[in-house]
């Protein structure tokens, strides 16, 4: 929610710069009350506080009528240095190689509903390869349903094998091509699943997320066309 309100945020913000507002150097009071209502939208959901970006008594002109206006430059100051802080701080601006190219690389919907969001946040992006990898390994339980307890590398070893005719799931009729996808199943598991649930990984970066998401969507169209042996 958090990552919604500031970039909806930083949209407003953004359009509170228009130049057009500004009258004689002076700003509309409705501006005003715009930007504050900004703020206390971003303090009240994101673990900030935003310190410095008031406007004060001192920017009003004629404080005694109703309709009173700003001193354009000192707001339009304030606009501008909460755009620049949401842009370097929260990121407001970078949102992935942009969230629409995500959607139009990663096909498959599951994936896409629980890392779409994590792919757009700020930080913590093995939160991304957490949920990319619980996803693969829900759709390989699928092969398996009366070993549903099973998780990791035990469960990917009953529903899949290097030898033909001991694997469940056959994804190409050639030998060393079976063993190649058996192999990066059971990899992609092993090296991605496993660490990302027994411990944070604080260096994974958005493009090293995105990248393995990606890839685990590719394999995870490979499961959808193999053929399932009972």
């Amino acid at each position: 929610m958090s990552r919604r309100i500031i970039e909806g945020s930083y949209a407003r913000l953004k359009a509170l710069k228009d130049p057009s507002y500004v009258r004689d150097h002076y700003l509309h009071k409705t501006i005003g009350d715009d930007f504050t209502s900004i703020l206390v939208g971003l303090r009240k959901e994101v673990q900030d506080d935003f310190s410095g970006f008031d406007l004060t008594n001192e920017m009003i002109y004629n404080r005694n009528d109703p309709s009173f206006y700003y001193s354009s430059a000192p707001v339009s100051s304030k606009i501008s240095q909460l755009v620049s802080y949401l842009e370097h701080v929260h990121r407001a601006s970078s949102r992935i190689v942009e969230i629409g190219s995500i959607y139009n690389l990663i096909k498959d919907e599951e994936l896409k509903s629980r890392c779409s969001d994590l792919l757009s946040a700020s930080e913590h992006f093995d939160r991304v390869i957490n949920q990319a990898t619980q996803v693969l390994e829900e759709r390989i339980r699928q092969f398996v349903p009366d070993h549903a307890e099973m998780t990791g590398l035990p469960l990917v070893m009953k529903a899949m094998n290097a030898e033909l005719a001991k694997s469940k799931l056959i994804f190409s009729d050639v030998a060393a091509e079976q063993e190649g996808y058996v192999n990066i199943f059971k990899g992609l598991i092993g090296a991605f699943r496993n660490q990302s649930h027994h411990r944070f990984l604080e260096n994974v970066t958005r493009e090293q997320a995105l990248q393995i998401c990606a890839f685990i969507d590719n394999m995870l169209a490979v499961l959808a066309s193999a053929k399932f042996e009972k």
